[in-house]
Parts: C-alpha cells; structure tokens; sequence
C-alpha cells in the first residue's frame, strides 16, 4: 500500500476530518507540508491553503511565500499568506522566537477558519516529529501526557493527518510523485534541541534498533491511551467536573481524604494544579503536607492552596479583597468590591427579630457614623450575641465556626464609627448593638 492508500485509510479509520466543511491546511512550503498538500489533493478532498511568513530568513523567507501562492494557483485553491513581525512581537511579549511564531500562527489559523468556515485545520507534523516532542519532554521533565507526543484534536479543530508517516516515506513519496518542496536551511542548524535530537540523537537510537520509530510510536501511543484512561479514572475518583471546580473558577477545592488514599498523591495533584501553574516539586510537597492543616503554597501564575481539614483549597490571589469603605447617614446602599450591597432603612420593630446573617436589627442610638465595612485583622475581638456580654477574639469565633483560612479573609465587618464591631456579616450581630425591648423603630441593615 502506497503513501497515498495509508494517507486515506488513516483519515477515515480516525475520523479526522468534518463531512461538509473544506480544511484548512497549514503549509510552509517544506516537504511535509507540500506532501501533506498533494496527498489531500489526490484523495480529492476540499481544502484552502495557509502559510504565515515570519521574516526570518530573509529572501527564503519570501522565496516559501511565493512558491506556496504559486502552487495554490496551479491547484486552484484559496491561499492566504500573511507576513508577521515575529522578532517583535516576540521581544514585547518576553518569549523566545519559536513561541512567538507558535502564538502568532496559530491565532491568525483560528481567525481564518472563522472567517471562512473551515471544518479543521490540517499540520504537517508526522511520526519523527511525535517521537522527539516525546523524548525532548523526557529530557526536560514531563508529566504522562507529555510522554505522548503530539496528538490530533478534533475537538479543538486541529489535526495532524500526516502522524503515521516517518520522515524517510515522506521523502520517498516526494521523489516518486516528483513533489518540489522548499529547503529550511535552519533546519541543518544544531541551534536548536529539536535539531540537535534529530540529527545526532536519533541516529545512535535506530543503531540500537533500526525501526526504532515504529517502536517508540507504538510507546508513544500506549501512553497517549494511559494518559486518556488517567485522565478518565481520575475524573471518576476524584470528580474533576463535579467536585474540584466547585463555585466561581476564581476559588475551588479537592477532597483531601480521596487524595490521601492514593498511591501517589503529588502525581495526582499535578494533573490537577498544573494548569494553574504548580510545579511537580510543589505537588509533592503539598502530598508530604496533606495531614498538615493550615500549609499553604503559591504558584508563580497568581494562585494559592491551601490544606484545610477537610479539602485543599484553590484560589486566585486576585480573589483576595482587602478594599474598606465608608456608610455615611444618608446613604441608603452600598455596594461591595465583592459584588454584594448592603441596604439601610429605617423599620417598625418586628419578632422575630433577624438572625444576624443576612440582616440584622441595630439600635439607632447606638450607631456612630459614618461606619465602615472591613476585612477582619488580628486582634480583633466583638461580644457575639448570646455570650451574655462576655467579649471573644474573632480568631476564636472563626475557629468555633470551622471556617478555613480562605473563608476567614472572606469575612465582611461592619463597623461602628468608633471602632466597634457592630456586625461579623453573614455570622453574628454583637451584643451591644441588639435592640432594647419596648424600641419600636430601628436600623435595618440587609446584606444581598
């Protein structure tokens, strides 16, 4: 069976492409792409053509412009050819030169496929490819998934049709089928550890075992299926969906006891916390911490956890609100940097009186403006109604309410113009502030 038979059986068999919809076909001019082009074109699929000019070689890099507009028209397909600034762009942002080249392309393929309504969008990257993403991961320190090498993505409208071709049948089908392609001359170059793999590594590998591709393939994709089988089970046990994103995506938490019962908690964790910037060391650090209430570790991409009794909990530092304001006699609301208002009104005495957690009942007479509502700092201490006047440090109260560090910063105070605690929002009133019996008008005060 030819390249052209494989190429075709290996789309149908995955399912890659969308049955209306033309693809989009990323092509730099190099074999793979040019390859890729051809053998889309001979098995009579609709497709346009994308090719992004960097300026970074100079004359070739206008040379692959023009060769790949030219092929385009000799096909009769739509081609779209766009010149970035990518040495710019790439200093502005603080990436290196290939990340920039990565974002930059990939942006303008998803502007293009919503443009025209392209079903997906095709890449070159074949089986060679796979397997050095593969070992350069293990090189530099990679979880399950990055073991896998590089993957299709339908879902995500990205596929790699080319993957089960090795380098040397791509080149054979080019000499057979008289296919021109235009030479990378960075590609000869060493600078770069993709290069270095390929042109010294990979050798002394296939000396070991001449099919080493085909076999570190097969490897390669028995851990893509470990990791979708990971991924799977762990959704299960620990309930990614369902119990790790609870709430606003801003603060979550993981059950503590279903992470403690695993073989290898700090694995486990990583899968989790990687996308909010936790390393592999911090992950195990967290899984020596587990029994340890109160640890607590940040991210260099601005999140937190923390190990409560019960859960570990995660949130943005950004979702930490220290801003105080001021309630002057006039006003009738005011609205919180957390979202939330409070609304003032005089109000006829009514039993039952409210219970202090969504509004409370104040004696007027007791009230000292302008009041100010803040967040909790040690050593602050109220007299929680019902305690008989006897005065307690809120360190205390939150500990008798079981409230995790998180939700203590969370906690709203309102208080009196000299100082006083008049009301722990959501919790308890203070006594001093209760109404006497035979008032018959107070202040309300509701919390939405």
């Amino acid at each position: 069976m030819n390249l052209a038979e494989q190429f075709k059986q290996h789309v149908v068999r995955q399912n890659l492409l969308p049955e209306t919809m033309p693809s989009l076909l990323a092509v730099s001019g190099g074999i793979d792409s040019m390859v890729m082009l051809h053998l889309f074109r001979a098995a009579r699929f609709t497709f346009g053509i994308a090719h992004c000019n960097f300026q970074l070689r100079g004359e070739e890099s206008e040379l692959d412009a023009e060769f790949v507009r030219k092929t385009a028209e000799e096909f009769g397909v739509p081609c779209y050819v766009r010149c970035f600034d990518t040495d710019d762009y790439a200093r502005e942002n603080g990436i290196s030169t290939q990340m920039a080249a990565r974002e930059l392309r990939y942006s303008w393929f998803k502007e293009l496929i919503h443009e025209y309504e392209y079903g997906i969008l095709a890449t070159a990257h074949n089986l060679n490819d796979s397997v050095e993403t593969a070992l350069l991961n293990f090189t530099r320190g990679t979880g399950l998934a990055g073991l896998g090498g590089i993957k299709n993505h339908p879902d995500d409208k990205i596929i790699r049709p080319m993957l089960f071709a090795t380098r040397e049948e791509i080149l054979e089908y080019a000499k057979a089928e008289s296919i021109a392609w235009r030479e990378d001359s960075s590609n000869e170059k060493d600078v770069y550890d993709r290069n270095y793999l390929r042109h010294h590594i990979l050798p002394e590998l296939q000396k070991l075992n001449p099919d080493f591709l085909h076999t570190a393939a097969r490897n390669v994709a028995r851990l893509q299926e470990t990791s979708e089988n990971f991924d799977f089970l762990l959704d299960r046990y620990v309930g990614t969906a369902s119990q790790l994103i609870r709430g606003a995506e801003a603060s979550v938490s993981i059950e503590k006891q279903k992470i403690a019962e695993l073989p290898d908690p700090s694995q486990v964790l990583h899968e989790l916390l990687k996308n909010r910037g936790f390393t592999t060391d911090q992950c195990r650090q967290l899984s020596e911490k587990l029994q340890q209430t109160g640890f607590q570790i940040s991210s260099e991409s601005g999140w937190q956890v923390l190990i409560d009794r019960t859960e570990l909990l995660i949130r943005a530092s950004s979702a930490i609100d220290t801003q105080a304001l001021n309630i002057h006699s006039d006003d009738l609301m005011c609205r919180l940097s957390d979202g939330t208002a409070l609304f003032l009104f005089r109000k006829e005495i009514e039993l039952p009186l409210p219970d202090g957690k969504e509004s409370v009942m104040l004696d007027p007479q007791k009230i000292r403006f302008p009041l100010s509502v803040r967040k909790w700092v040690d050593g602050d201490a109220f007299q929680p109604f019902g305690m008989g006047g006897k005065s307690q440090k809120l360190q205390d109260f939150f500990t008798n309410q079981k409230l995790s560090r998180f939700e203590k910063e969370k906690v709203w105070l309102l208080v009196n113009g000299d100082g006083t605690i008049i009301w722990v929002m959501g919790y308890r009133l203070d006594e001093r502030f209760r109404v006497p019996d035979g008032l018959s008008e107070g202040l309300m005060i509701s919390w939405k």
